[in-house]
């Protein structure tokens, strides 16, 4: 997979196989008439209990507001724990942690993150569920006409023996794809794909990405922000990508802020491939 420099902020979205093979598209939305802000925008969170046993966490949108987008973070532990669900319905998001097969035994909680705010027209939410144990890319894709807020995942069934190495947004439709652990344990399990979807695009849609180097070793997070100077957009929804993971990689956190989404992946066990993480932001005008 060609690796782009961490400083190219484009707007490209992937087309994707079990390979990830990369193509180029401009990702934009010009204001139109019928485009509406975003009012009431927020981003919030819940954390659950600290301990060593595998939790989750919901959070609620304040009234008047729906889910946007989603993000999970896992705290005090790296490469330890899968985050293998993170659910969107139109007021909450729902996030759960398992450990991986080799467990720990240190204290860690899961944070689970909602995008909020009322961007005046409807919205709904699609999924798609893999066939069981089909470790192939799954796509949902927003009715003609429609556009994408936000994503979300729930691996059912693998317990940390498989992990998510792509949700890949795009304007209209989201990819996603997991993979075993290397070498495969043939635990069953299905992906289920969720895509938030919005009648009229919010003015200034936009999607941004930014690529980590390639390297052989845990790196610092990955961040994208929305526009540039003077722009006013803000966070909707979140996508990620690690490359060349082969299984052995698992995510961390995927954080939506207000303006900025980070990404941090971990390997399970030092592993001697280079590999590299991609964080999207799925970005808008707010006022």
């Amino acid at each position: 997979m060609p690796v782009l420099p961490s400083t190219t902020r484009r707007t490209w979205a992937t087309a994707v196989s079990l390979v990830i093979a990369l193509s180029t598209v401009i990702l934009t939305v010009p204001a139109s008439a019928s485009s509406a802000d975003i009012s009431g925008y927020q981003v919030r969170y819940a954390t659950s209990d600290s301990n060593s046993n595998d939790k989750g966490a919901e959070v609620t949108c304040p009234e008047g507001t729906r889910v946007l987008g989603t993000g999970a973070e896992i705290i005090s532990v790296i490469g330890a724990v899968v985050i293998d669900e993170v659910i969107p319905t139109t007021y909450t998001v729902s996030a759960y942690g398992v450990e991986t097969e080799e467990g720990t035994t240190a204290n860690w909680s899961i944070r689970v993150r909602a995008v909020c705010g009322d961007p005046h027209e409807s919205t709904r939410i699609l999924s798609r569920i893999s066939p069981l144990n089909g470790m192939i890319p799954v796509s949902v894709t927003c009715d003609t006409g429609e556009f994408l807020l936000g994503t979300g995942y729930q691996l059912e069934g693998a317990r940390g023996t498989a992990s998510l190495d792509y949700v890949i947004p795009q304007l209209n439709m989201v990819y996603a794809h997991a993979v075993n652990r290397y070498p495969a344990t043939y635990t069953d399990w299905t992906l289920r794909v969720f895509a938030i979807c919005a009648e009229d695009p919010p003015p200034g849609l936009w999607i941004y990405s930014e690529t980590s180097q390639s390297t052989q070793s845990n790196k610092p997070p990955v961040e994208v922000a929305c526009g540039g100077a003077g722009d006013r957009q803000v966070v909707l929804g979140t996508g990620f990508s690690i490359g060349n993971g082969h299984g052995e990689v698992t995510l961390d956190y995927f954080i939506p802020t207000s303006d900025k989404v980070l990404v941090r992946a971990a390997e399970m066990e030092p592993m001697n491939d280079y590999w590299t993480v991609r964080a999207y932001a799925i970005c808008a005008w707010e006022q």
